[in-house]
């Protein structure tokens, strides 16, 4: 498959690989698996390449020795020690450059956790006139930020420059998607809520040759050999060790939808003052959920999302349903999931849709997202901006029927609800509709200068 839209990550790496001609740089990677941080680094420098796998320290070594003997000119020894190694790394880069990479590095916690203290000792002493590059990648979040970001830890403030490599947005997994034979774009929204922007699930689709939905999910899920079956519990259970169970609980909540504070708490069982630290840690340290709040005056009641739409998928669809998994009744989970999908994409095409409207603003704006109250009030995308003020409201419908014009009007009337300079802003509304508007709401929108756009028309800017 092609390697797709990284071109500032691509930039940055090359960047940072040339200013490591003159002295030493380290470049931290971390992103979710699967999102193309090792092809990523491969697309953008020719490097010394270590895989970091979970097996003994003596054997690991004696595999590094065997490629840096491929790798480099002269004698290079059998290394009996971690120490030696590293050094060998830095002197011989004081008289020829080289770019090195550590993939998967934060499985040096289970190898040999001296080896971070090594690397710091060794950086401390020739970073400042030794040209070499030093990137370590990894895939648990978690760790790889306690590594580098703890103040406790030898590797705390020495990397030059990071990466936190995101899955691709709906642009680039829609252009991925039609490449791969998906063209329809409500078939291109269902892949994009069960897997994301993670490339390498697409890589799968497209080495398996499916081509229908119910082909992509009994194939890569829902089946005894599934290649994906168990690909987000095993993630996640490694971020989250032995405290995975409460982690999974508090997901498994959330996908349903019940995200404030009290809801999670309610369903499961948790504390809200053991909570909040859960939640933080799901927040801050894994990256795997994000905390919303309403624009306007809505620090309380912020709602938490699951921000990996695969994860989110697995807790709403796959977890709940392991015990049919476990037994082979997939055609049960199957059915479970086509009766609720459209209901679940509801919500992944109110996201795609506000990213496409922020792209495509009438004002600059300050804040962006969404509104809520607690009666129970909502406005899916909301805006607003300064000099002139400025707001912009709108809804988002994931339907089959086309909207009337008392949906039309139920928007505009919110305009009261949202306060903010009242007497002295500039108004716009937007509603955008699956399956598009009745003629009298087209009407009706066009007396009153409110946006309609089907699903056709959203997309229609996007490559």
């Amino acid at each position: 498959m092609d390697f797709y839209k990284r071109d500032r990550e691509l930039r940055a790496i090359k960047d940072i690989a040339h200013l490591s001609e003159k002295h030493a740089h380290m470049l931290v990677i971390f992103g979710r698996r699967r999102v193309g941080k090792t092809r990523l680094v491969m697309e953008a420098i020719d490097s010394i390449y270590f895989f970091v796998d979970k097996k003994t320290g003596p054997l690991l070594l004696r595999e590094f020795s065997e490629i840096l003997k491929g790798e480099v000119s002269g004698f290079v020894p059998d290394f009996s020690n971690w120490d030696d190694f590293v050094r060998f790394l830095f002197v011989y880069s004081k008289e020829h450059h080289i770019k090195v990479v550590f993939d998967e590095f934060q499985n040096f916690e289970s190898v040999d956790p001296a080896i971070f203290s090594i690397f710091q000792k060794y950086w401390d002493l020739y970073h400042n006139d030794t040209p070499i590059l030093l990137v370590f990648v990894g895939s648990y979040i978690g760790l790889m930020k306690k590594i580098f970001i703890d103040a406790k830890e030898p590797l705390y403030g020495r990397e030059t420059s990071r990466i936190d490599l995101k899955p691709l947005s709906y642009e680039c997994t829609r252009h991925i998607c039609k490449n791969i034979g998906f063209m329809q774009e409500e078939d291109i929204i269902t892949l994009y809520s069960t897997f994301g922007g993670v490339p390498r699930y697409y890589q799968l689709i497209e080495d398996y040759g499916l081509t229908t939905y119910e082909d992509v999910i009994r194939t890569l899920l829902l089946g005894e050999n599934a290649i994906l079956k168990d690909e987000v519990k095993q993630i996640l259970i490694s971020e989250f060790g032995n405290n995975y169970t409460t982690y999974f609980s508090i997901l498994e909540t959330i996908s349903f939808g019940k995200g404030t504070l009290k809801e999670i708490s309610d369903l499961t069982g948790i504390e809200m003052k053991s909570l909040s630290r859960y939640l933080h840690d799901l927040v801050n340290t894994y990256e795997i959920v994000e905390r919303r709040a309403p624009i306007i005056k809505g620090t309380k009641m912020g709602r938490y999302v699951i921000r990996d739409q695969m994860v989110r998928f697995w807790f709403r669809f796959i977890n709940p349903n392991l015990s049919f998994i476990e037994s082979g009744r997939y055609n049960i989970v199957f059915e479970r999931v086509t009766a609720s999908l459209q209901s679940y994409m509801g919500h992944v095409f109110e996201e795609i849709a506000r990213d496409i409207v922020f792209d495509n603003l009438p004002f600059p704006p300050i804040k962006m997202g969404a509104w809520w109250n607690r009666r129970g009030d909502e406005v899916d995308i909301a805006v607003i901006g300064e000099g002139p003020y400025s707001v912009l409201l709108g809804e988002v419908k994931w339907d089959s029927r086309p909207v009337g014009v008392g949906d039309i009007k139920k928007l505009m009337e919110k305009r009261s609800l949202v306060n903010w300079h009242n007497d002295e802003r500039k108004e716009h509304f937007v509603f955008v509709s699956k399956s598009g508007f009745e003629e009298a709401a087209e009407r009706f929108m066009d007396e009153n200068g409110v946006v309609g756009m089907n699903l056709d028309e959203l997309v229609k800017g996007l490559r």
